[in-house]
């Protein structure tokens, strides 16, 4: 046979071997999800861009995304599934020069959009969440965009229309990106909202929380804080953010969190550290009390409590996105009266830029312990942050509003700010 014969069966061998760009890509059916219907299709680890779910998920409805099924990034590294645990070996391991779509999640995570302009974000093996906003879905692997030619395995994944059973299941939602407001209706967002809200805050990836709630004092013991740090770690948590929270902590535990929590932060992280419990200021700098503190003199403090310092500091090292500092920390003053500084309250903070200060109360005064479950700021604080269609200023000023209502004007929450950004919790 001559060679000239050769070449076009050649080249139907090859091209019977050779993979299709959009093997599952073109036939995907359209469907619009009820209540209850499941949608079922492949993501290929390897050679698809973004697989393209054929549903347009509605704003406000709440869905349940789960894959089952096995990939690889690269044929040196381990199966995994799509949380992508357990990815990396010896001879497979992360690398900052391969970069990943969503960082915080591993090469080998299912990762998703809205909309082919959209942000993407972490979904894993199983997610339930709220829609920010309607898009049709797409999905992926958590690989470096247009290098997962050499990729193994797929995941095959089921998306779901839940419906709105119980407010208090909704907070145990691994990611929800439009925050209910608990024992309230939810409030949908859809494209004609005229909360102008900037894409980037809808998803909730690299946000980072560390909560401390102080009661227990030898002195003054109190009663809310606990509560107030349970109920807003609980919260947070339901917003994306990745929580550390901490109880009646010492000296010690306190700054090793605050340490920790630094390590966690990145360029593009959002940070928030919360406290609830007692704080002084001394000479101008304001301490936050541990439990346990021993402080017979005002001189104590400066050794025995924790130097609000010291959490802008693990803030400010991180050079991150957007740094919120909530301090429902003066509620009287613990030290003993023969020692009590003249000041009252807490001194006024400046924080790295990008910083958003909330105190329960205005400088040099102080503020209610409540006589409910919750302290009176943090109270309102938990109602307006799960409040859909409110930027972070919204919020405050609505919990400013209500505080002065509550308290007949005793007490004025105080917000600084130098973050020129939009955020929204949701």
């Amino acid at each position: 046979m001559k060679l000239i014969q050769l070449i076009p069966i050649v080249f139907f061998i090859l091209s019977g071997c050779a993979t299709p760009k959009h093997s599952y890509q073109d036939f995907v059916p359209e469907t619009r999800l009820q209540p209850g219907v499941e949608q079922g299709f492949r993501v290929l680890a390897a050679i698809e861009d973004w697989r393209d779910s054929g549903v347009d998920i509605i704003a406000g409805q709440k869905y349940r995304i789960s894959a089952k099924g096995k990939w690889r990034t690269y044929g040196l590294c381990n199966w995994t599934d799509a949380d992508g645990l357990d990815l990396y070996n010896l001879l497979c391991f992360p690398s900052a020069i391969i970069p990943v779509v969503v960082k915080g999640w591993s090469h080998s995570a299912l990762i998703a959009k809205i909309d082919s302009n959209g942000i993407p974000f972490g979904v894993g093996k199983e997610t339930k969440w709220i829609a920010p906003r309607s898009g049709r879905l797409l999905f992926r692997i958590n690989d470096t965009v247009g290098a997962n030619w050499d990729n193994e395995g797929y995941v095959d994944v089921s998306l779901k229309q839940l419906t709105f059973d119980s407010p208090k299941k909704i907070a145990n939602f691994d990611m929800v990106t439009v925050a209910p407001v608990l024992k309230q209706p939810i409030t949908i967002i859809s494209k004609k909202a005229k909360v102008n809200i900037q894409q980037e805050n809808t998803y909730k990836q690299n946000r980072f929380a560390l909560i401390i709630g102080n009661s227990d004092y030898s002195y003054s013991p109190l009663k809310n804080p606990v509560n107030d740090a349970r109920d807003m770690a609980k919260l947070l948590k339901s917003l994306g953010f990745n929580v550390q929270l901490e109880q009646n902590a010492n000296q010690q535990r306190m700054e090793e969190a605050i340490d920790e929590f630094g390590r966690k932060l990145t360029a593009n992280s959002i940070a928030l550290f919360y406290f609830a419990g007692h704080g002084v200021q001394v000479n101008g700098e304001n301490y936050l009390i541990p439990v346990g503190a021993v402080i017979n003199r005002q001189s104590d403090v400066r050794y025995k409590a924790v130097n609000t310092g010291q959490v802008l500091n693990a803030l400010g090292d991180s050079d991150n996105r957007l740094n919120i500092v909530i301090l429902d920390a003066c509620r009287n003053n613990p030290l003993p009266r023969s020692f009590r500084s003249s000041s009252r309250g807490l001194a006024r903070l400046e924080g790295p830029k990008g910083t958003i200060f909330g105190f329960a109360t205005s400088p040099g005064s102080v503020a209610a312990d409540g006589e409910n479950d919750n302290g009176i700021y943090t109270e309102y604080l938990l109602k307006h942050i799960g409040a859909a269609g409110l930027t972070i200023e919204q919020v405050f000023k609505r919990v400013l509003k209500d505080v002065d209502s509550a308290t007949e004007g005793k007490q004025i929450p105080w917000t600084e700010s130098s973050f020129t950004g939009e955020f929204s919790f949701y």
